[in-house]
């Protein structure tokens, strides 16, 4: 096997196997869960060679899927997707280390982990797609397995509101997504990735397109207004909340940002649009973080502002603005992810994540403490941490941005102020637990974890040091392709990251931005209390958050009554919706049709015969109507059945005949020893009133049924379709009646729907049957 199929396919392969596993060997479940994302890491450096080997040229993988609409499973390997590999497998790996030392041994590990790994097999498939509607695919993979791991503890209130808030925002935003897939490759022909960065200049993007895209890179990187949900999937396990929201899920939608940069960077709009979201978020982020407190909250909304930090890079564009954008993703990930872990190990042993209950945990649990400060740091933008350099990279590009020009004055001053609200929220999350006092007391006497919990975070601390002192040992090796890459170049760019490059303007920058942060955190309650009286004006106005509840309120609450309308129980008035719509369409479509068309057959050429056996199908039709019991009734409805077989005969369709024959027989049976096991209901004589509107309903949907098929015999303006079937039923579909080609090919997809619905039917039916039984 091809080690791109091995890196995508065999997380979901594990993922199927590790619930039996884990139910048999509850403690060795993470171990077997880890063959995984090692797995997958081994066919990365093996595939990494072979890459590297080939002059790092990029590589695409394919095999069809849907030949007839040239829709292919391809898959693209180059510096962006094998960078991006690596950071979801290597994380993979830690997130299953920690959670074995997290979770509690009762807990559904099987569940846990099949649903982990399998979102880490979706994620992959996410960056090394190469075909528009894969990649859309995999995307909403993400969604669906990341529904089931926000929820992980469905008897929790707050976890099932989380995850139906995360899959309606990122699935919605999926699906705007597919919307511009479709009008970009529509618009362009093309639908390979690979094809269109290699020549971008070739193909022109709408407008509409963009925004569709970015609207689902937005959401899925909660950028504002769509932000609400990540905070509320922190009700997820730590793990989860590490897995997720540093790494992998919200850094879906900057990958998108960043593989189709080549594609849509050059639009007139992606400047402003992204520059402007990223930006924004930036700020609200920080802002948002510093009114809470809940410790992952805190957490989440620095994650929000980290990721508009991240967007706007990427809205200003250039190549310094996207090796720094590239840069920060593997920072960010590293330094976020020690962080969460360090929350999970403080509610793990303290019993709580509220800042108000902690207090002087630097002195109760020191070694934590450390692995803090190290990602607080370095996401401050202190030396010797690799953040350092991608915030002074930040400040430089700021400066001279690629993006819109026109605001390029103000650009700076966001950009900093942005920065000091990054520091001061990372400050609160270091001082409030850590330094002062707490205001009440915590559930339990907080201490340092076991050695086996402090492993990951040491591992992610020890990486954000090293990518500070020594940048060179990511810089060739996936930074510079990955950034030549976003930029649509097959050659690495020629990188020289340091952490000194003198005294220049971004580190005057940095200097006040930390300068500025201190005093702001020394400043603590009088910002506290601005933030406050800010808050209490804003929650006047329509918050997203707000908008959100409400749509789901007015949704469940104003649409009951239109759903109660049209679906009340009542299978009687079901019937009539149908049948009455149904014969105001006939008609309609025969009053459309025009006199010029015809809707009658021609007179003359209608056999007696078969105007005979019309009539005594009538008659048998209201015998079946007009009988009490139900055995004449069946039988008089089999006649209609049989009486129009001889009809196809003598209209000279032996074909139809047997079919039709075949299915009355079936159907007698069927009805026969149905009403064989139902009980005898006495029939409830209708009023006046309702046999009048029943005879109408009858009339109606007869005349309007008869009018459609006397234009279907009579009408000329479909004869393309006819003759289409006639043309490629031997050819195409190997049949010489044209009739059994429609039937078993031509109609293949509409029987598949039609025996599927009747077998989800059939389920629904067997599982309701069992309930009752069980309740009886």
């Amino acid at each position: 096997m091809k080690d791109i199929y091995l890196i995508i396919f065999s997380p979901f392969v594990f993922a199927v196997a590790v619930p039996y596993f884990a139910s048999r060997f509850r403690s060795g479940a993470a171990w077997f869960a880890m063959l995984a994302p090692l797995a997958s890491l081994w066919a990365l450096i093996r595939l990494y060679g072979l890459w590297s080997a080939g002059g790092k040229a990029p590589i695409v993988y394919s095999f069809a899927w849907v030949a007839a609409a040239q829709i292919e499973v391809a898959f693209l390997v180059d510096g962006l997707s094998l960078m991006w590999g690596f950071l979801v497998a290597g994380m993979g790996v830690l997130i299953v280390l920690y959670s074995h030392w997290y979770l509690h041994s009762h807990e559904s590990l099987g569940r846990y982990y099949g649903f982990l790994i399998a979102f880490m097999g979706s994620m992959l498939g996410v960056v090394f797609s190469d075909h528009l509607i894969s990649l859309f695919i995999f995307w909403e993979l993400t969604s669906i397995t990341s529904y089931f791991l926000i929820g992980f503890w469905w008897d929790r209130k707050a976890s099932v509101y989380g995850a139906q808030k995360a899959i309606l925002i990122t699935g919605g935003g999926g699906l705007a997504m597919l919307a511009g897939f479709i009008l970009l490759g529509g618009s362009t022909g093309e639908w390979h990735i690979s094809k269109m960065i290699a020549n971008p200049g070739a193909y022109t993007v709408s407008s509409a397109a963009l925004i569709l895209i970015l609207l689902g890179a937005f959401t899925k990187s909660a950028q504002w207004p769509f932000h609400i949900w990540l905070p509320s999937a922190m009700e997820a396990p730590t793990p989860i909340s590490a897995f997720l929201h540093s790494a992998t899920m919200v850094k879906a939608g900057i990958f998108l940002l960043s593989r189709l940069y080549p594609i849509l960077g050059t639009h007139e709009l992606w400047g402003y649009l992204v520059t402007t979201f990223g930006m924004i978020t930036m700020i609200a982020g920080g802002l948002l973080s510093l009114r809470a407190y809940d410790l992952k909250a805190i957490l989440a909304y620095g994650t929000i502002s980290q990721l508009g930090l991240i967007v706007t890079f990427l809205g200003y564009g250039g190549q310094e603005a996207v090796i720094g954008s590239t840069l920060h993703l593997y920072n960010h990930a590293a330094a976020k992810a020690a962080m969460f872990m360090v929350v999970g190990i403080i509610d793990h042993e303290s019993g709580t994540r509220d800042v108000r209950h902690l207090g002087h945990l630097a002195r109760a649990m020191p070694k934590t403490h450390i692995l803090a400060v190290i990602g607080a740091l370095s996401l401050i933008g202190i030396p010797p941490f690799g953040g350092f350099i991608t915030k002074e990279m930040l400040y430089s590009v700021s400066l001279h941005p690629g993006g819109p020009g026109v605001w390029a004055g103000f650009w700076p001053w966001i950009t900093l102020c942005a920065g000091i609200i990054t520091a001061l929220y990372h400050l609160r999350f270091l001082g409030a637990p850590f330094w002062e006092g707490a205001e009440r007391e915590s559930p339990k006497h907080p201490h340092d974890p076991p050695l086996g919990m402090l492993a990951a975070p040491a591992a992610l601390a020890l990486l954000v040091i090293l990518f500070g002192i020594y940048p060179g040992l990511i810089q060739d090796a996936f930074i510079a392709p990955a950034a030549a890459a976003t930029l649509g170049q097959t050659k690495p760019l020629a990188l020289h990251l340091a952490l000194w490059h003198g005294v220049n303007t971004p580190l005057i920058m940095s200097i006040i931005t930390v300068a500025a942060g201190l005093l702001l955190y020394w400043q603590r309650l009088w910002v506290g209390k601005t933030l406050g009286a800010v808050a209490d004006l804003w929650r006047r106005a329509p918050a997203p958050d707000k908008i959100y509840d409400g749509s789901l309120r007015i949704a469940a609450e104003r649409t009951y009554g239109i759903l109660t309308l049209i679906q009340d129980g009542n299978l009687r008035r079901y019937m009539r919706m149908m049948m009455v719509a149904t014969g105001i369409l006939g008609l309609y479509l025969a009053a459309r049709s025009g006199g010029s068309l015809g809707p009658w057959p021609a007179a003359g050429q209608w056999p007696l015969l078969a105007s005979a056996i019309c009539l005594f199908i009538c008659i048998a039709a209201f015998a079946t109507t007009s009988f009490r019991s139900r055995l004449p009734a069946i039988l008089a409805l089999g006649t209609v059945g049989y009486s129009t077989a001889v009809l196809y005969l003598i209209l000279k369709a032996p074909d139809l005949a047997l079919t039709q024959i075949v299915i009355e027989s079936a159907t007698v049976v069927l009805f026969l020893l149905t009403f064989f096991y139902l009980p005898e209901l006495k029939p409830i004589a209708s009023s006046p009133g309702k046999k009048r509107r029943d005879w109408f309903i009858a009339f109606l949907l007869g005349g309007g049924v008869t009018a459609v098929m006397a234009i279907a015999m009579n009408s000329h303006a479909y004869r393309t379709i006819a003759d289409y079937y006639m043309r490629t039923s031997k050819p195409i579909a190997g049949f010489k009646n044209v009739v059994n080609a429609i039937i078993v090919d031509y109609r293949s997809y509409d029987t598949l729907g039609e025996i599927t619905v009747l077998v989800i039917a059939g389920i629904a039916i067997h599982a309701m049957m069992r309930l009752t039984g069980e309740a009886e």
